[in-house]
């Protein structure tokens, strides 16, 4: 007896030279089939033929009527995102899921072993039996302000560097005068360069006037955030469209706690910073701009925390820290301006 499906999906796992497709299918029992899979380079050509070969697959089932699909991939750094706006510019449902998410699942279904080919069928079955958020994104200029504002930080840290050497040149009792003008040119030119990155990032966000509209009343109200640290919380996340939950986003910027307890051994949690360290970096330096202001919920966390743990100053940093980058996201997601004045701040996310 002929198969019958009822929905079809395509797993993509991509490395940076090629990736792996596995096109397959839930039949009418419940039961996942891989129907194809193939190879292909991760450059245009490669995901040109692989979006013909998709095609071709989906035509093969055109006899059963318009059936249900999507394709899975998951994040991994840089090097799926030609091949996602590929799919997206063809008009093809493309999900983006977390790799964290994409490991429990796999997990889940029994398989231990990892090779790009296993992982593909094990993505391709997610893609069949999970109903996964479509992904598009937040908004034209949304990638290109994430590279300025990853270029401008590793400038920041290149100027941090170079004015390091140039402090200990200026003190130390040899020290040769070319290397040393060479690093003052240097840290100019790097100056130079943090304020053309500084200048393109606010090209690009006051142009963005679905971005600037949602995020000028957040920084405005939230005292000690900056527009800087607000935008990369907002880039890395692409508009925090992948984020369906607080507890996600504390997950995916590694804020998330670990505990390890069983009977009667209790150990202390500790946050596991698996995540999305730029986020991190950039809330820190907020977190203490806020609490030098010394007012607000925010800082009456801060206070909390410090009386619970006196010895250890940055447990109550990072308790701000999280509770600012979740504030971001519900102030974010609602189009709402942050309210000091509530009492319980419940509207707010504290």
């Amino acid at each position: 007896m002929k198969r019958v499906f009822v929905r079809t999906g395509c797993g993509l796992d991509i490395s940076k030279n090629d990736f792996h497709a596995c096109f397959g299918g839930q039949d009418t029992e419940g039961n996942f089939v891989i129907r194809a899979r193939k190879k292909f380079k991760n450059q245009p050509s490669g995901i040109n033929a692989y979006l013909a070969w998709l095609d071709k697959q989906r035509s093969k089932l055109s006899g059963q009527g318009e059936l249900p699909f999507q394709a899975v991939m998951e994040t991994t750094g840089v090097y799926h995102e030609n091949l996602l706006f590929a799919a997206y510019e063809a008009g093809l449902p493309v999900c983006l899921e977390l790799a964290k998410k994409v490991k429990r699942y796999l997990h889940s279904i029994g398989q231990e072993s990892k090779t790009d080919k296993l992982d593909a069928a094990g993505i391709c079955q997610m893609s069949c039996e999970r109903r996964c958020k479509r992904w598009e994104p937040f908004s034209p200029n949304i990638y290109s302000l994430r590279a300025a504002l990853r270029h401008r930080k590793s400038l920041i840290k290149a100027k941090t560097r170079f004015s390091n050497q140039l402090h200990a040149m200026r003190y130390s009792r040899v020290a040769d005068k070319e290397v040393k003008a060479s690093v003052e040119r240097l840290l100019k030119q790097t100056e130079k360069e943090i304020k053309k990155a500084e200048q393109r990032i606010m090209e690009l966000y006051q142009a963005d006037t679905c971005l600037s509209s949602r995020l000028q009343p957040i920084v405005e109200s939230v005292k000690g955030l900056g527009l800087f640290t607000a935008l990369t919380a907002v880039a890395e996340t692409n508009g925090f469209a992948q984020i369906t939950s607080r507890k996600q986003l504390a997950s995916y910027a590694g804020y998330d706690v670990l505990e390890n307890s069983s009977g009667n051994v209790t150990k202390k949690g500790r946050m596991s910073k698996r995540g999305n360290a730029r986020i991190r970096a950039a809330m820190y330096m907020s977190a203490v701009c806020v609490i030098r202001f010394k007012e607000g919920p925010l800082y009456e966390l801060f206070t909390r925390v410090r009386r619970r743990n006196p010895k250890v100053y940055k447990i109550a940093n990072v308790a701000v820290q999280r509770k600012l980058l979740l504030l971001i996201y519900t102030l974010f997601k609602k189009g709402e301006a942050f309210d000091p004045l509530d009492s319980t701040n419940k509207c707010n996310g504290i």
